[in-house]
Parts: structure tokens; C-alpha cells; sequence
């Protein structure tokens, strides 16, 4: 993140100029160490990027981005969800485009490429991949391959699974291996505090159980297909 380019767009927005110089005499003697097998190195400076868990870097990042997103949605590229329009979720840094053909997500693609470019920022080639998803009415299908999508001139990888934000989302709309990987999970959790704690009493098991064993972080999406 361009720091310069940060903070003329706070400017842009109104936010008051000493909130703005805090902010750059901030961030020009932002210094980090690293903490190696107990062993701390000695403090360097970063030029770009936010505070990795400050309060105020979310806020930050997604003003930074926000032009990108903007340019986004007004292209009016991208599918119906519910009788709504999507073509991005984003999450921070984590970002995910929805496209009805290849080549409406192609020229999404040149979109964000532009957008990146105008604000210093590149994707990341190697993290980034592209799944199909095939309509539920075979009818409907026009091609059951397709080339892949091109960006910053390099093919991307398209896969059938894909674990975003924790999720294993899969081409066939199915959440088995998801659900196969939190039900092991259960067991690996309910076992180590079977070992660890079980000379406790029952009330603080139930305790322990209920706070580590059964937290089913985005169940409610899970769809099950026979």
C-alpha cells in the first residue's frame, strides 16, 4: 500500500489535514522486529503496507481498495445472487469475483488490473485460481471447458475445490469435505480434552466442551445434497 496515495485519499474525502499528518509521520517510522525460536531481531522500517492487527488497518486498507470495488460494480458485469447484483466479495485483502461467462470475468479482470495498477498494487498470480461452476440444468450448459483466465499476463490455475477464509468451497456446490474436516476436528478436540482433562469434574468438561468442541464457525451455509 502506497502510502502517499493513502493519504490523498483521506484528503479527498475530508478527513480533517492533522488526522492526515499523524497518520504519515505514523506511518513513515513504522518499524518491526522478528521474533525467531525465541530470538527477537533488531527493529527495521517498512515503507507500505498497514499495521498487521491494528485497529485501524481494515479501515485503512478498505478506503484503499474502495476506488478498485467502485469500478467494480458499475461495470454492471457479473451474475444475479438472489435477485442481487454481485460480481466481488471482498474481505480485506481476500477477494473473490463472480462472472456469469469467461468473458465477463475477463473483462473483470482488466477492470481490477487497471484499478491495481492506478493505486500500485499487484494480485498475487500464485494464490489466485478460478473455478467453474456448472448450472443445475444441464440444458443450460454451453461448454464444459473453457481457457483460463489471464492475468497480469499469466494463465491462472483453475481448480474443482478451493479453501477460502476456512471454507472448502467446491465446484459441485457440495460442502461433504468441509463438513468431513470439521467432524474431525470435533473428535480431534473432544480427545485431547478427554486426555488433558479428565480428572476434572463433569460440570467444567460440559464447560470445556461447549467453548472448544462445538463451534461450527459458518455451519449455516452448509448445504447438503443427495
Amino acid at each position: 500500500m502506497n502510502y502517499i496515495k493513502l493519504l490523498k485519499k483521506l484528503l479527498s474525502d475530508g478527513i480533517h489535514s492533522w488526522i492526515v499528518s499523524i497518520l504519515l509521520l505514523w506511518y513513515s517510522h513504522l518499524q518491526v522486529s522478528v521474533l525467531w525460536n525465541r530470538v527477537l531481531s533488531s527493529p527495521f522500517c517498512i515503507s507500505n503496507g498497514t499495521r498487521q492487527g491494528g485497529i485501524l488497518s481494515p479501515t485503512l486498507f478498505n478506503r484503499y481498495v474502495l476506488d478498485m470495488i467502485v469500478s467494480l460494480l458499475t461495470s454492471r458485469v457479473g451474475c444475479n445472487v438472489g435477485g442481487l447484483f454481485v460480481n466481488i466479495l471482498a474481505y480485506a485483502d481476500d477477494m473473490a469475483i463472480l462472472a456469469p461467462s469467461w468473458h465477463a470475468l475477463q473483462d473483470l479482470i482488466k477492470t481490477m488490473e487497471y484499478e491495481l495498477a492506478e493505486i500500485d498494487m499487484l494480485c498475487n498470480t500464485k494464490k489466485t485460481v478460478c473455478m467453474v461452476f456448472s448450472p443445475t440444468e444441464k440444458r443450460k450448459i454451453v461448454a464444459t471447458s473453457f481457457p483460463p483466465p489471464v492475468l497480469n499476463n499469466e494463465a491462472l490455475k483453475c481448480v474443482t475445490e478451493f479453501k477460502y477464509l476456512g471454507h472448502i468451497i467446491c465446484n459441485n456446490l457440495s460442502d461433504d469435505k468441509y463438513i468431513s474436516r470439521e467432524i474431525r476436528n470435533l473428535f480431534v478436540r473432544t480427545n485431547m480434552l478427554s486426555r488433558r482433562f479428565g480428572s476434572c469434574s463433569f460440570d467444567v468438561k460440559i464447560a470445556l466442551f461447549r467453548s472448544f468442541c462445538i463451534c461450527f464457525y459458518g455451519s449455516a451455509l452448509w448445504q447438503f445434497i443427495v
